[in-house]
């Protein structure tokens, strides 16, 4: 009797237990189930840059965050040289997608065109060009001045611009000078430099000229073009003259700034950063923060110029030695003085001479008229404030 007894109350413990269970999964089943927390959705600034030392700001920017960090804006390495998270005030505000335009400012331009690019690093040309011609952007900001040489080949007898254009009156046959792009700073200066030592051009071989200019759709093949003796010089921005006297192809000649006409190219405007109009209406607390981070980064450069080589060095796959070469040749600012003004005013109306603008820019000769149509300043103004520069 006893044995049964026990047996029966092990019985109602089991269906007890059993029944409670029952009801702690059933009131568990009411609960939500819980989801991991969500990720922040931020923007994304695509930003397009082309090889060369003019850029070295956004390459310090993106090797050296530490340097930046004690201003609360930053860039955090994500994927090498392509994608970057950006910090405001230490807090993740937007994706950054760094885009190489391996050919040159026109191809730059172009994304900008078909709304691929939200801010380009660019030369001034290419960017006047596209705008011209109906491109939405502004320039924003200057990045740097100067920085472009004409190389010549080692055996040349000329060791100037002087040297070179009496070289090129008195030499049998044709000569061939290689400039970058269609539309760049380089091709801009080159025409108005021969022009103004009477020497006559064409991009035809055909014509009667003394000279061949050659559009050698980039940089790439220069060196090559130059050691092979089809041209007989170059003219390009750097590190291309630095790597050929390394290399010990060519010889610098002139830089971009003592070109003729005499003093007009003096401190010329260059580089700059450049915003499409979309993104300056859609991203625009973005746009300005990656320009305060710009502003930064140059008066770092200009603080210590060893980083822009070192990062420059890494970033174009250039040796040390080269950058160390390079680098001073550039001078990096982002001030837009009255004399860069005027150096842009000067690209305006010598590619109108040219007959290269057709659109909104063609035959604009008031700074009034000018600026409208190509600056934004307003960020600039207001980073600038914000970082106390």
């Amino acid at each position: 009797m006893r044995d049964k007894l026990k047996l029966a109350f092990l019985i109602v413990v089991v269906i007890l237990i059993g029944v409670f269970l029952g009801y702690l999964a059933k009131e568990e089943g009411k609960k939500p189930i819980p989801t991991p927390p969500s990720k922040v959705s931020v923007p994304t600034l695509s930003v397009v840059y082309l090889p060369s030392d003019h850029h070295s700001a956004l390459f310090v920017m993106a090797e050296y965050p530490e340097k930046f960090k004690e201003k609360g804006i930053y860039l955090k390495k994500v994927v090498d040289k392509e994608k970057y998270e950006l910090y405001s005030d230490n807090k993740k505000i937007a994706n950054i997608k760094t885009i190489l335009a391996k050919k040159g400012g026109a191809e730059a331009m172009t994304l900008m065109a078909q709304e691929r690019s939200d801010i380009n690093l660019n030369g001034v040309p290419p960017t006047i060009f596209f705008i011209d011609k109906g491109t939405r952007a502004k320039i924003i900001a200057p990045l740097q001045n100067e920085g472009s040489a004409v190389v010549v080949a080692k055996d040349n007898p000329a060791n100037n611009w002087g040297e070179f254009v009496s070289w090129i009156k008195n030499h049998e046959g044709k000569e061939k000078i290689g400039f970058p792009l269609v539309t760049s700073i380089q091709k801009v200066m080159l025409e108005s430099a021969l022009k103004a030592s009477g020497i006559t051009y064409s991009e035809n071989p055909g014509e009667d000229t003394d000279v061949t200019i050659i559009d050698m759709k980039g940089q790439g093949t220069m060196l090559a073009s130059l050691e092979k003796k089809e041209i007989d010089a170059v003219i390009a921005w750097q590190p291309t003259p630095a790597i050929m006297i390394e290399k010990g192809t060519g010889k610098i000649i002139s830089f971009s700034q003592d070109l003729p006409p005499e003093e007009v190219w003096k401190n010329h405007p260059c580089c700059v950063l450049v915003a499409s109009e979309k993104a300056l209406k859609e991203k625009r607390e973005i746009v300005k923060n990656f320009l305060k981070l710009t502003l930064l980064s140059t008066k770092l450069i200009d603080e210590e110029p060893d980083l822009a080589v070192k990062a420059s060095s890494k970033w174009l796959g250039v040796e040390e030695k080269i950058e160390k070469s390079s680098i001073p040749t550039i001078k990096f600012s982002n001030e837009p003085t009255e004399k860069w003004y005027n150096g842009v005013y000067t690209f305006v109306r010598e590619m109108d001479k040219l007959g290269k603008l057709e659109g909104r820019l063609k035959g604009k000769e008031t700074q009034k008229e000018i600026k409208n149509v190509l600056f934004d300043f307003s960020l600039y103004q207001g980073a600038k404030k914000e970082l106390g520069l």
